[in-house]
């Protein structure tokens, strides 16, 4: 298991590799290895952490006009601007219609805030599910909040919504 089953050298797909076996071998449950949702580190300073397709991967699997891309930098997080530690960015990488196909994370504690796009990729979750979460404020965490929240703001502000809401505003209710 791990590294002397080949692929990918981490720690961390070593206790996957034995989670595989386990299940295969003792439960008798079929399962097979999918690193979709393989993420990676680099511990260094500033961290640098990633998940699932980059834009450049995911442009070449569906076509330039099938992905968007959001980012945000960590100038937008009220805890990194709390601590002083604002250097860094998010960015998330999804079909046009949501679905997240990955993310990068650069800054302070960027792999502790790559769970939930892991979570997201594997579930085939869409930037609306983060987005409607209930995040800890003030952390940097929240930030995966906020960029997915960034992604909705071009509808938001769209003609179609402003003339929506100004008939609202004139409905007689």
């Amino acid at each position: 298991m791990g590294d002397v089953a080949g692929g990918p050298q981490f720690t961390h797909v070593a206790a996957y590799h034995a989670g595989i076996v386990i299940r295969n071998i003792a439960f008798r449950l079929p399962a097979k290895v999918d690193y979709t949702a393989l993420p990676w580190a680099t511990y260094a300073d500033p961290e640098l952490a990633n998940v699932g397709m980059t834009q450049d991967m995911a442009v070449r699997q569906f076509g330039k006009n099938a992905v968007r891309t959001v980012s945000l930098p960590f100038t937008e997080n009220d805890r990194a601007q709390t601590e002083r530690k604002t250097g860094g960015m998010i960015k998330a990488v999804a079909l046009a219609n949501g679905r997240i196909l990955g993310a990068s994370i650069v800054g302070e504690n960027a792999g502790d805030m790559l769970g939930i796009w892991c979570l997201a990729i594997r579930k085939k979750m869409k930037l609306s599910d983060i987005a409607g979460i209930i995040a800890p404020y003030p952390t940097r965490g929240e930030i995966s909040k906020r960029v997915s929240g960034v992604w909705y703001a071009p509808q938001l502000f769209s003609e179609k919504t402003k003339k929506l809401v100004h008939l609202l505003k004139i409905w007689p209710f």
